[in-house]
């Protein structure tokens, strides 16, 4: 009986190897095919243009000539716990309206700057300031106006709400969030920032928070893909040290 040869015992300890690496290929491959197509979503566009700095305009808080706001004294007084204090103009029915920014230790809102009256903003004032601020076209269509105060969309913080949300009808889907107290736009979203979410959704694969760049699930993809390499580079020693069989004549 035949003794097995060094290029026998060679390819059976290969074909051990070879039976992990297709499982852990398997297993750990798709993965992979996914961190590649998301890092290269991620990548390639710019970071300003997923943050959407691209739709918003500059908006100049220039006073009206005739303003005459009320001395800072007087604010002092209707609002003592004031921790800073801004005077600004405001869009509000249609005109520039000089305001006071009150921020408190934990709210902010905003006051007219003669009569000191707290402003409430209307649906109507809310979308004549969000088509201020939108740049991607001079004739903004809108789809939809909401007000949301208790749920917020997974696009978005809890900490934003109570928010007015603007959808615009455009090739990205953009939506302006604008806050009720100050009229302010505190973030905006459009289909590219979702995909860029949804990737890196996939490549830190926190499929809740979308937060988590150090969960176990996370760790245990990076040590299997480890051990699949290692096992791709025993194999190509293997085949390395494999000699060619020769072919009698």
């Amino acid at each position: 009986m035949s003794q097995p040869t060094q290029s026998t015992k060679l390819t059976q300890r290969s074909g051990r190897w070879r039976v992990w690496h297709r499982w852990l290929s398997l297993f750990f491959g798709v993965q992979m095919v996914l961190w590649s197509i998301s890092g290269a979503y991620m990548v390639f566009f710019e970071l300003s243009f997923i943050h959407g700095d691209h739709l918003v305009r500059p908006v100049a808080q220039q006073l009206p000539v005739t303003a005459q706001p009320a001395p800072l004294n007087q604010v002092l007084k209707a609002f003592p716990r004031a921790r800073e204090i801004t005077l600004q103009s405001t869009l509000i029915h249609g005109s520039m309206v000089p305001t006071y920014k009150i921020f408190g230790h934990r709210t902010t809102q905003l006051i007219n700057a003669q009569t000191l009256e707290r402003l409430e903003f209307s649906q109507a004032d809310i979308t004549a300031i969000s088509n201020v601020y939108y740049a991607a076209t001079d004739t903004p269509k809108i789809r939809s106006v909401e007000y949301l105060e208790s749920q917020a969309p997974s696009e978005i913080s809890a900490s934003l709400l109570p928010v007015w949300q603007v959808n615009y009808d455009d090739f990205a889907n953009t939506s302006f969030y604008i806050s009720p107290r100050t009229g302010e736009l505190l973030t905006k979203r459009h289909d590219f920032w979702r995909g860029f979410d949804f990737m890196w959704m996939l490549h830190i694969m926190d499929y809740e928070t979308r937060e988590n760049i150090t969960s176990w699930l996370l760790r245990i993809f990076i040590l299997g893909t480890g051990v699949l390499m290692v096992t791709g580079m025993v194999l190509l020693i293997f085949t390395l040290r494999q000699k060619p069989t020769k072919v009698a004549s």
